[in-house]
């Protein structure tokens, strides 16, 4: 995972409006007034000059790329990349062969098509203008050349929202602190368009992580399911009770062999309810959502998980802050998954994307300041020890005015906040994963509880998984624990997400669960896809 940023792009508007700054296939430019196609008398048929292509270039892209600008910012310019895809060419077309359009422009057409199942509009990558190019019999020389920007620009735009999302998160959204530094290889993929008919097809910029693809499959499903007109019906007079009708609907939306009661959890399960089999209250709220529901929520998280990297390291652990679980990964195979507590929705836990570290058996826990003053008022428990420049001193020294000149620590112990284990993965937010001596609170349907940190339920598993490779099992665990001494173990670099979307896949990538949003997130983004 690499650790450069490349999260921010506030140009990204402005480098996205020059796609329909081009002219269309059948718009006025210049000395063409009638038209681009106009130029048939002048019929072109030969291959399309190098000469041609740079005078082409130089009219789409009358300012210089802004130098000064951060390679993050170059990555995602449109312009940038265009003209660098059209260096490596040697300024040659990329999608004409002598004055036809190649295979690979109708390759890519189909490929532009299939946007619709990744929550995105094909017409934003002038879909409907690149067809009008590629049906037409003849064209002038310069026609053609601004044709083959078109495309290019098409390409360069899709890949872009693929790889790294349409919309920078950090504009909406001041909790998403994962960084997507993914590779882009828009500029190296189109130069070799020519001999490698693949290259037209997007899939490859598409994220890697296997909840995108599930999302997909959904997508397809629920925009079927709108023009059923039974299933809608179903869904307008369903109510309380109504086993007969719940079942019906329940058996179009999702995949079970289970029937009557366990048939009603498994949705219940699916939709983030009380499992409990009774076609309740809530049970018929969510019966009753219509599939553009759904299309919207799938539409927004297939965005969030664009903001992630686009490729998954084998291990990993996945933090679903609205669905309080958590699950580790190895090698494909789901190794744990258990509940867990983030924050409240007055402390909330951020988006974040950093490695693992080490473990930490018996754990201190330093109080951040906010604690100190917000909830002791600065008059500090005996249960916890205050240092000043890293010697003890009583704790009846710290008051509201000055404890911030302190560091106020709670020992290792059982009643210690963090509990036997953290998972430390350093970062500036100061959010990991811990144990806790409040256990009891996993029982809880609702577990947004904590100041940030995400509370993981049966921890001493986790890390016994987590460092097999060491030779580390539970009992080895259980007798540092019963020590009651501090001991930090490094552990590979694992990536953890602790990641915000509020559809996210079941443990085995066979289901998607529609969650609630407790930090009242999803409206925003909604907004912006409209």
């Amino acid at each position: 995972m690499k650790l450069r940023s490349l999260s921010k792009y506030p140009f990204f508007l402005a480098a996205f409006s020059m796609i329909y700054l081009l002219p269309s296939c059948n718009s006025d430019s210049g000395d063409n007034k009638g038209g681009i196609l106009s130029g048939i008398s002048d019929a072109f048929s030969s291959e399309v000059s190098k000469e041609a292509m740079t005078k082409a270039l130089s009219a789409q892209y009358t300012q210089t790329s802004d130098s000064a600008a951060s390679p993050a910012a170059q990555l995602r310019n449109i312009s940038t990349q265009v003209k660098a895809v059209y260096e490596k060419n040697d300024h040659k077309p990329i999608w004409l062969k002598g004055d036809k359009f190649s295979d690979q422009a109708s390759g890519f057409i189909n490929s532009l098509e299939q946007l619709k199942w990744d929550g995105l509009d094909p017409e934003k990558y002038q879909l409907s203008r690149l067809k009008k190019c590629l049906s037409a019999s003849k064209a002038t020389e310069d026609s053609l050349a601004r044709w083959d920007i078109l495309f290019t620009e098409a390409y360069v735009g899709a890949a872009r929202d693929l790889t790294f999302g349409l919309i920078n998160p950090a504009e909406i959204d001041k909790e998403w602190h994962a960084d997507n530094d993914s590779t882009f290889t828009v500029v190296d993929d189109l130069a070799k368009l020519g001999t490698d008919k693949s290259a037209t097809d997007l899939k490859n910029y598409r994220p890697l992580n296997p909840r995108y693809a599930l999302m997909q499959k959904e997508l397809q499903k629920w925009n079927g399911l709108k023009s059923d007109t039974a299933y809608i019906k179903q869904k307008s007079i369903v109510s309380t009770g109504d086993m007969a009708a719940a079942q019906y609907i329940i058996k179009k939306e999702i995949s079970s062999t289970a029937t009557d009661t366990n048939l009603i959890k498994a949705y219940q399960y699916l939709n983030h309810l009380s499992a409990n089999g009774k076609i309740d209250v809530e049970t018929i709220k969510t019966l009753q959502r219509s599939p553009d529901d759904y299309v919207r929520l799938l539409k927004i998280n297939m965005e969030r998980l664009r903001w992630l990297p686009n490729t998954m390291a084998g291990q990993y652990i996945w933090v679903s802050i609205p669905q309080t679980e958590i699950d580790y990964y190895k090698n494909g195979n789901n190794l744990f998954h258990n509940r867990s507590v983030v924050g409240s929705r007055t402390t909330r836990t951020p988006t974040i994307l950093k490695p693992m570290q080490n473990i930490v058996i018996c754990p201190p826990w330093t109080l951040p300041l906010s604690i100190v003053g917000k909830e002791y008022g600065g008059r500090i428990p005996s249960y916890y020890e205050v240092y000043s420049g890293g010697k003890r001193v009583p704790n009846g020294v710290v008051n509201a005015s000055n404890y911030r000149k302190y560091t106020v620590r709670q020992p290792a112990g059982p009643r210690a906040a963090l509990g036997y284990v953290k998972f430390n993965l350093p970062n500036q937010w100061d959010i990991y994963l811990h144990d806790t001596p409040g256990r009891y609170v996993f029982a809880n349907k609702s577990r947004y509880l904590s100041h940030g940190c995400v509370r993981v339920k049966d921890p001493r598993t986790l890390a016994a998984l987590i460092l097999e490779d060491k030779n580390i099992g539970i009992d080895s665990i259980n007798t540092m624990i019963a020590k009651n001494r501090t001991k930090q173990i490094p552990t590979d670099l694992i990536p953890v997400y602790i990641t915000y979307t509020t559809a996210n896949a079941d443990s085995a990538f066979q289901n998607i669960i529609y969650l609630n949003d407790p930090y009242k997130k999803d409206s925003v983004l909604v907004a912006k896809f409209k």
